[in-house]
């Protein structure tokens, strides 16, 4: 039979395991925000996995755990963006280099005034 106490105990083990956990996720995402204008600085990032044993987050930590979900989403569409303009940056390059290599001389340029 548990007493008051040892639920009053438990409910602060709960509470300090997910305050550690959002402790790690927010230095990573600390870490990913950092590095969306510095890549060198990513390093490697920790892969996490909601621990079975710790139960559902505790209404008090709710808010932080929303504000580090927004910052992570914030995070993904500034990565993504930059990912789709890098990705055109690279076609362009691929594209100039196909025509460089390619064993027919050419035009290069299209005069569309005329």
């Amino acid at each position: 039979m548990s007493t008051l106490a040892d639920l009053d105990q438990r409910f602060a083990d709960r509470h300090q395991a997910w305050e550690t956990a959002l402790d790690r996720i927010e230095l990573d995402l600390i870490r990913a925000e950092r590095s969306v204008d510095s890549p060198a600085l990513l390093g490697e990032l920790t892969t996490w996995h909601q621990p079975e044993d710790y139960g559902p987050i505790p209404s008090s930590l709710r808010p932080r755990a929303e504000d580090i979900l927004a910052r992570q989403q914030q995070v993904l569409r500034t990565l993504g963006e930059r990912l789709g303009r890098t990705a055109q940056r690279q076609a362009v390059v691929d594209g100039v280099t196909a025509i460089s290599a390619g064993a027919q001389p050419g035009a290069v340029y299209v005069d569309v005034s005329a």
